[in-house]
């Protein structure tokens, strides 16, 4: 067990998730298909806000990820889509993870109504970890509805790396 994660090898992984979105982003291009706002995009929208939500706020040591844009356009838009995961990539190989300190206050409203605020710490590993994880949770849910439609994903697109792992008997 490694205790002391490489944070550039962190945020490389999340990058390498965020391609995996940006080529899903290019096959409904190629494809020509027109209802990306209808599922795809919701989802991509949700993930770059969260990721947004990680970038701006992170050299203050606290992250907010219910206080999004929630910017619809995004999800209807597939080149308004890959500009924001490009941005996204960008900012994430930027960061100046030595310039970080720990640990992160995390806030979070709980409350089937969203009436309490949480706060709870974290770290930036452990905040880079949740949202590779996060977004390959929402690939998956993609996942389905893409090859429901007849589209052709890489194998691995929407998989946790444990399963990947454990298909290849590692």
């Amino acid at each position: 067990m490694n205790l002391r994660p490489d944070l550039h090898k962190l945020l490389r992984y999340n990058v390498d998730v965020i391609e995996q979105g940006l080529q899903l982003i290019d096959l409904y291009r190629a494809d020509g298909r027109d209802e990306f706002g209808c599922y795809c995009g919701p989802h991509l929208r949700h993930i770059v806000e969260h990721y947004d939500a990680f970038t701006l706020h992170i050299h203050t040591s606290s992250v907010d990820y219910d206080t999004r844009a929630r910017d619809h356009a995004l999800e209807s838009d597939p080149l308004l889509a890959q500009q924001r995961l490009r941005h996204v990539q960008q900012q994430l190989l930027a960061l100046d993870v030595g310039r970080i300190a720990e640990p992160i206050a995390v806030q979070m409203r709980g409350g089937l109504g969203g009436e309490d605020n949480y706060v709870s710490f974290s770290s930036l590993s452990r905040e880079l970890l949740f949202l590779a994880s996060h977004a390959i949770h929402h690939y998956a849910l993609v996942r389905v509805r893409c090859e429901a439609s007849g589209m052709q994903l890489d194998e691995h697109f929407g998989k946790a790396p444990a399963t990947v792992r454990h298909a290849r008997g590692a």
